[in-house]
């Protein structure tokens, strides 16, 4: 096959070639093109590590995420070429061979980063959180972090808090187990193709593409209902391989001549399509799009294209002199460990230094790639081109050694962490960081519309307040129940953990079930108890978690103008039942989790508090628009946390003795006992004057 640039040849003592991406080794061309090293596929491996590693770096790529997809296409394409030849040549798979080719090529440099990045850790996080990383090492060894991470609630694209310096993992995992199960789906093909003597390539174009189609519609509808599932598993993902398989499948020299254009004219329409379809998902697929679905046929489509252009025998063009230009075929070679080391080196250096800026990111991942280029060098290569490891026996010896060493390791770190914790100052972090029981009532009080009220305070005085809203209600309910019976208050107190008062539909949990049903009650019990005051206090950090009826995602406008209209709605009928409404102002929300930052070995590296900017905009725009609603209705706010933490310049965290948070969006207990006298004025303030009411 002509290429636009100097074709390398396959190393000799390589049987075949191997995928180079967040999965694999080096590039086979199209069907019936032999073993020709593909310049194209590797630069194209180049631009999805770069669009990863940029993403992660936070320069302006909103779809960079998608680079993952480009391998997974890659992957496919280049699996599935090598297992048709081997089909071809032999009729059937060595299924031990390709196995132990994978593990040769993905284990040792896998192990040296998880290792690293686990001794890394104990430098540079808390031991609150050695536990957790130790389990997410062993199962990115395992090849399983990706259905460990949405068990636990890990998504993605959180960035509030320290992510998993794992968590890019959860793509090699999908990898690893499209290579068990792709060439035994191969074999079952080639089986049945012979029982029915259909040709193998007419059974095996009718099982990738029927991959593809029942793949997708579980991607659509799994994203739909289950998104953080439907991000991270194989069957949603499957698709994109099955096309690649297909792709490789196809006659294309025959299809040039159908087309009945001339072939570099095809090549070239196919490349720059794939390549503008790239380009648009970089630039206009984002984190808040429901994801994969049928938005990641974007790049999906766009690297099939690209693969598909590669695949015409003709001579090269514009994509192909770009692909192949010399800085991205270094980057190509280099693409996996790349993918390995960038994310690590990213996570850590901004929780050492507590600043994530771009340009200490950027510096991270550059970094990484200096890491990149001495695993390939010397650890990589070594071990995938050693004659030593030709035998299956010896390449499954040294995996089960190295696995054993990493996981002695984890469970070391697993095993060590419960000791550290019984010492101070991380028993006291472990204390304030537990999830606390839901505070309990003095008594419980049906409503006329058959809701049992939670009662705190001097149950027994004739002035009710109410206290409504979601746990950002709760986490202050130690400090109201302490004023109110002080101030000779009958507390009432309406929350639920998610559920903001103000009714929007928002994504919970499915053991949580909806808050539909609590924001209604809600309503009902204003009525039956007709307070003589209303504080809410629900949190404003909805805005990525709010929904239509239906389930689907909404817009960043529809957001704002939902959010506007349900607490315009709220507000208007608090006020219409008593005037003395009181809106607490949210506290901010942290970018880090303060109780680990604030256990940190190297604290002196970087200071835990935010800038007072910072703390402003963490909520995002919610806080100005109830601002507007609460303006609007003459609704007096309380500032239980600003003006005690904040000054002009930061807001505290506190110190590991006095913590402000329980983790980066909860006040912890002690602090909010802390505010008792104040939540004491407020509470007399918003009674003050009017005429003492009970419940009728």
């Amino acid at each position: 096959m002509a290429q636009a640039t100097t074709a390398a040849v396959e190393r000799p003592d390589e049987p075949a070639p191997e995928p180079r991406s967040p999965g694999t080794g080096a590039a086979p061309a199209g069907p019936g093109a032999g073993h020709a090293f593909r310049t194209d596929i590797n630069g194209l491996r180049a631009v999805a590590v770069l669009a990863v590693v940029v993403f992660h770096a936070g320069i302006a790529i909103p779809g960079g995420f998608t680079g993952v997809d480009i391998f997974y296409v890659i992957s496919g394409y280049l699996i599935s070429s090598l297992l048709l030849r081997e089909v071809d040549r032999a009729g059937n798979v060595d299924l031990v061979e390709f196995w132990t080719r994978r593990m040769r090529r993905l284990v040792p440099a896998l192990a040296l980063v998880v290792a690293v990045t686990l001794l890394a850790s104990l430098l540079v996080l808390s031991p609150l959180v050695w536990g957790r990383l130790a389990g997410h090492a062993a199962s990115a060894m395992l090849f399983v972090s990706n259905l460990v991470f949405p068990y636990q609630g890990q998504n993605y694209f959180t960035d509030s808090v320290t992510p998993s310096p794992y968590l890019h993992t959860w793509s090699l995992g999908i990898e690893e187990q499209f290579y068990v199960f792709w060439p035994l789906l191969i074999l079952l093909a080639v089986a049945v193709a012979r029982r029915t003597r259909v040709p193998a390539r007419r059974m095996l174009q009718l099982l990738f593409a029927g991959t593809f189609v029942v793949s997708l519609a579980t991607s659509v509808w799994l994203t739909a209902t289950a998104p953080d599932w439907a991000f991270y598993v194989l069957p949603t993902r499957a698709w994109e391989f099955a096309g690649a398989a297909l792709v490789a499948t196809l006659p294309w020299n025959r299809l040039a001549e159908l087309s009945r254009l001339r072939p570099r004219l095809l090549r070239a329409l196919l490349g720059t399509a794939g390549v503008l379809l790239l380009a648009l998902s970089f630039a206009f697929v984002h984190e808040s799009d429901p994801f994969p679905g049928t938005v990641a046929l974007l790049p999906v489509c766009g690297a099939l294209l690209v693969l598909a252009a590669g695949s015409i025998p003709a001579d090269g063009t514009w994509v192909d002199r770009l692909l192949g230009l010399p800085a991205l075929q270094r980057i190509g070679d280099v693409s996996y460990s790349w993918y390995l080391w960038h994310w690590p080196f990213v996570v850590l250096t901004t929780a050492a230094v507590q600043d994530d800026a771009i340009w200490i990111k950027v510096l991270a991942t550059l970094a990484a790639f200096g890491a990149a280029v001495a695993t390939y060098r010397w650890v990589e290569n070594p071990v995938r081109f050693s004659s030593a490891m030709r035998s299956w026996r010896r390449t499954a010896a040294v995996t089960v050694a190295i696995g054993i060493v990493v996981g002695g390791l984890a469970v070391g770190v697993r095993t060590g962490v419960g000791a550290v914790l019984e010492r101070e100052p991380y028993a006291t972090a472990v204390e304030v960081g537990a999830e606390p029981e839901p505070y309990g009532c003095t008594e419980t009080v049906p409503t006329t519309s058959g809701v049992d009220v939670c009662m705190l305070g001097d149950v027994d005085a004739k002035t009710t307040v109410l206290l409504l809203g979601d746990s950002h209600a709760m986490q202050w309910a130690p400090a109201f129940d302490a004023a109110a019976t002080d101030a000779g208050l009958r507390l009432a107190v309406r929350w639920r953990h998610g559920c903001p008062a103000a009714e929007v539909n928002v994504y919970q949990p499915a053991e949580r079930g909806p808050c539909g049903d609590f924001q209604a009650e809600s309503v009902g019990v204003v009525e039956d108890l007709r307070p003589d005051a209303v504080v809410v206090s629900q949190a404003q950090i909805y805005g990525g978690r709010m929904e239509h009826a239906d389930g689907t995602g909404m817009t960043a406008d529809e957001t704002h103008a939902t959010w506007a209209a349900a607490n315009d709605k709220l507000f208007a009928h608090l006020t219409a039942v008593t005037p003395n409404v009181v809106a607490v102002k949210d506290n901010p929300q942290l970018d880090v989790d303060p109780l680990d930052c604030l256990t940190r070995p190297l604290s002196w590296l970087g200071d835990c508090d935010m800038s007072r900017t910072e703390a402003e905009s963490s909520n995002g725009d919610l806080p100005r628009i109830s601002a507007g609603i609460w303006k609007k209705y003459g609704v007096p706010t309380w500032d239980g946390v600003w003006s005690q933490t904040c000054d002009a310049e930061s807001c505290g965290v506190g110190d590991i003795d006095h913590p402000v948070y329980r983790d980066y969006h909860h006040l912890s207990n002690d602090y909010v006992l802390t505010q008792v006298r104040s939540v004491e004025q407020m509470l007399k303030a918003a009674v003050r004057g009017t005429q003492a009411r009970t419940i009728g």
